[in-house]
Formats: structure tokens, sequence, C-alpha cells
């Protein structure tokens, strides 16, 4: 696989942390990172991703490159049908861009961006890791235990503690975030009753 085309996603993850002190205040963008060649994993649900072109001037640039790499990119999913259901599954998917076994590897901060289709619940779930979502197309409603619910668009993001309880929802308009974590990488995500 060619690090060139990933680079071109990066410059562009570069250049929203710049523009965005939401994302530079949680924690800084690695430098120099070394490339890792993982081999692509071209789920169901991130044709879903592919299928779904912008227009918008709103983080376009970066949402098209993802899109076009969409059948080059290890797009995982880290659930089982009986804890989220067959449905969810099909409308969810992620890849590691920065962290331990992302693209480009850093043991600072784990960077993933994460898609899900509309109309899709993502169950209330926590991880010792604190996060960021900072929403890059479309919008979902975001809910975390403690803080009010709001539904967020691009360039809009929410912060999550470690462990706090949260969860996300779409209706009628899909969803492309970047998750940033910090601290404890090798955090597990679990599903938890609210």
């Amino acid at each position: 696989m060619n690090s060139d085309l990933f680079n071109k996603i990066y410059n562009e993850l570069d250049l929203l942390w710049e523009k965005n002190s939401i994302l530079s205040n949680f924690v800084e963008l690695p430098q120099a990172l070394n490339f890792n060649n993982i081999k692509s994993n071209y789920i169901k649900s991130a044709k879903k991703f592919y299928n779904w072109k912008i227009d918008t001037k709103k983080n376009s640039n970066i949402h098209n490159l993802i899109r076009e790499l969409s059948p080059k990119i290890n797009w995982k999913q880290n659930y089982s049908k009986k804890d989220v259901g067959k449905k969810f599954l099909e409308n969810f998917c992620y890849f590691e861009f920065i962290g331990p076994e992302g693209i480009f590897i850093s043991n600072e901060i784990s960077v993933y961006f994460i898609f899900f289709d509309k109309n899709t619940f993502y169950t209330w779930h926590h991880h010792e890791a604190e996060e960021i979502y900072f929403v890059l197309s479309g919008k979902a409603k975001f809910e975390s235990y403690g803080d009010k619910s709001e539904i967020l668009g691009p360039n809009q993001a929410r912060f999550h503690k470690s462990f706090q309880p949260h969860s996300l929802t779409t209706q009628e308009d899909k969803c492309l975030s970047i998750v940033v974590w910090r601290n404890k990488l090798d955090s597990e995500v679990s599903v938890v009753k609210i």
C-alpha cells in the first residue's frame, strides 16, 4: 500500500487540528509517524460509507479522501451480534488511523474514523480512555450519563470522561466522526445498561 495516499488524509487532519482548538486543546497531533502497511478489510458497512457523497464545503476534502480510499482501508467492528444486534453491525464501521495498531503508529494517542449509517443506535458503552468525538459530516444525537444530550453536526464535538457511559443515535442523516482517545489506549469498550 502506498503511504502517499494516506499522507493526504494526515495532511487534512493536521489542518483540522490547526483550525479547531477543541482538538488541539485535547491532545497534540503526533508528527513524523511511521507508516503501518495494513491489509485492507472492505466490509459491507464500509461500502455504505463509500456510496455517501457530500458536496458541502465543511470537511469535504477529508470526507472524500477517506471515501476514495475506502476499499484500501482496514475497516473494523469491535462488537458481537449478541451485544449490539445485526442491524447495528450492518450500519457501523471504523478504522484506526493513528495509534498502536493504526495506519500510522503512535503510542501517544489513538485517532479513529467512525461511520454510522442513518437510523442507527450505538448502544450505551464506556471505556477507560478519555475521548472526543468530532463530527466531520452528517449529524447525530450524542448522549452521555450526567450530561445533557445534543445533536451535533460538522465541526462540533463531544467529550467523554473516563468510564462515562455514552451513546449515539443517527436519524435521517449519516455521520462520520473523528474519535480521539488519550490515556489508556488499550482500554476495552464495554456495553453498559443505563
